[in-house]
C-alpha cells in the first residue's frame, strides 16, 4: 500500500509507511515549490516532529514562511553540506523526514549562545525535558529513548555542548550532527519550530516504540608517521604549526603530498589520528589559511600529538557495517544517518559513487553530510554517525 505523492516529488514510503516514519525529498530549486511538494507527499496532521534537511539555496525567510502555518512548529533541521538520500548524495535539495505521533513522542529545546552552554545548563536542560516525555509517556527509559543534537558549526562549541549533553543524559543515546553550507563557512544555521537560529542548538529528546540501535564508524586507522602541535589557537580550532614548522608544509611531508597540490579536497581523506586507549579518533581539518595555518573541524590544542591516518577499504568498511546492523537489527525500517562531509568528498574523489548508493539504497538512508558527528559525549570528525530503526514484525 503506498500514499499518493505529486509525481515531481521523489517520495520513498519503504515499509516505513506502516511503522511511523514517512520520507520524502524535492530538488525543486525554488524553496517554496520544495516545501510544497514535501508537505504534499506527507502524511504532516499525524506528524510528532519533521527533520527537515536542506542546502543552504533554501536557508532563509522564503523556507519559514513557505511551512504549513498550523503545524510550522513541528519542523526541526539544518542547513546542510549535502543531502543523503537512498539515491545517492544530493546537494541543494530538501529533504524531510516525518516521525508519527503513533510510535513518537518528541519533547524539543533550542540552545541559544552555545559557548556559555554549561553542565549546570546540560542538567537543568535534561532534566526538565526528561520530566515533560515523562508526562506524556511514563514508560520512557534508556532503552526507548534517544536524543537528537543539530547544532550551528560555525559556533565551534561541539565539544562543550555534547560533553555536557552526553554527561547527563547518561545511558541515553545523544546522536546528532553540525549543520553546513557546502563548505562555504559563511553561515549554518539551524532549524527550531520553523525558524532559522544562528548561534544555537537543537536538542530533541524522543521516545520511540520501535527497536533502534546508535552506530558510529570511519574507515581509518593510524599509520607510523607521527606529529606533534607546536602552535595552535585551540579557542579557533587553528593548527599553526607542527613539529616547529609551518603547519601545512609540515603535514603535507607527512602525508607524502607536495605542498602546491595540498588543498582542501586533499585533507579531506588525510584527517589527523588521535588515539585515546586503544580506540583511533580522526581528526578532519577544514581550511588552510594564507599563512599556512589549517583549522581543524574539531577541538586541538598545543602539545597534542597525532599520528596521520592510513585508509582501508572504504566499500568493504561500509558494507561491513551495514552487514552488522542487518545482522543485529534484521530487517531495516530507516537509517537516519549523520556523516561527514570529508567522507562524501572522499568517495566523489575516488568515484565509489555506484557501490555506495547501492548500501544507502538497500538499507533505506536518510539524513546529511555535516561538519562534525557527535555520538554521545564526543564531536568526531571523518565518521558515519547513525541511528538505525529496526521495521516492526
Amino acid at each position: 500500500m503506498r500514499l499518493p505523492v505529486s509525481p515531481a516529488a521523489e517520495v520513498d514510503y519503504h515499509p516505513s509507511m506502516a511503522a511511523g516514519i514517512f520520507t520524502a525529498h524535492s530538488e525543486l530549486p525554488d524553496t517554496a515549490g520544495a516545501i510544497g511538494e514535501v508537505a504534499r507527499s506527507l502524511p504532516l496532521d499525524s506528524a510528532e516532529f519533521v527533520l527537515l534537511l536542506h542546502g543552504p539555496n533554501h536557508t532563509g525567510a522564503s523556507l519559514e514562511a513557505s511551512l504549513p502555518g498550523k503545524i510550522g512548529d513541528r519542523f526541526f533541521g539544518c542547513s546542510t553540506s549535502g543531502e543523503i538520500t537512498p539515491g545517492g548524495y544530493k546537494q541543494n535539495t530538501l529533504s524531510a523526514i516525518s516521525f508519527d505521533r503513533s510510535v513518537f513522542s518528541c519533547v524539543p529545546r533550542k540552545i541559544e549562545g552555545l559557548k556559555a552552554f554549561g553542565f549546570q545548563q546540560a542538567r537543568d536542560l535534561v532534566l526538565s525535558m526528561q520530566r515533560e516525555l515523562r508526562q506524556k509517556n511514563p514508560d520512557s527509559n534508556s532503552g526507548n529513548t534517544f536524543a537528537l543534537l543539530l547544532i550551528d558549526s560555525l559556533s565551534q562549541a561541539e565539544e562543550f555542548v555534547a560533553a555536557a549533553l552526553g554527561n547527563e543524559l547518561g545511558t541515553i543515546h545523544l546522536v546528532g550532527g553540525s549543520s553546513g553550507d557546502n563548505w562555504q563557512v559563511e553561515r549554518t544555521p539551524v532549524l527550531y519550530q520553523g525558524t532559522h537560529q544562528d548561534d544555537s542548538a537543537v536538542v530533541l529528546l524522543v521516545h520511540t516504540e520501535l527497536d533502534f540501535r546508535h552506530y558510529n564508524f570511519h574507515n581509518f586507522m593510524p599509520s607510523e608517521k607521527r606529529g606533534v602541535i607546536t602552535s595552535a589557537t585551540p579557542a579557533k580550532r587553528l593548527v599553526h604549526e607542527i613539529n616547529g614548522a609551518v603547519a601545512v608544509e609540515e603535514y603535507a611531508r607527512l602525508c607524502a603530498i607536495e605542498g602546491d597540490i595540498f588543498d582542501q579536497e586533499t585533507l579531506a581523506v588525510h584527517p589527523a589520528i588521535i588515539t585515546v586507549g586503544d580506540r583511533a579518533y580522526p581528526r578532519g581539518f577544514m581550511q588552510i589559511l594564507g599563512d599556512g595555518s589549517m583549522q581543524c573541524a574539531c577541538a586541538i590544542d598545543e602539545g597534542a600529538v597525532f599520528r596521520v591516518a592510513t585508509q582501508l577499504d572504504y566499500v568493504e568498511q561500509l558494507t561491513g557495517a551495514f552487514k552488522r546492523m542487518r545482522h543485529e537489527l534484521g530487517d531495516q525500517l530507516l537509517v537516519l544517518g549523520f556523516e561527514c562531509a570529508a567522507r562524501r568528498q572522499l568517495v566523489e574523489q575516488y568515484q565509489l559513487q555506484e557501490p555506495v548508493y547501492d548500501q544507502f539504497r538497500a538499507s533505506n538512508v536518510w539524513g546529511f553530510s555535516c561538519m562534525g558527528e557527535q555520538s554521545n559525549s564526543l564531536n568526531m570528525n571523518n565518521s558515519f554517525n547513525c541511528l538505525a530503526f529496526r521495521h516492526p514484525l
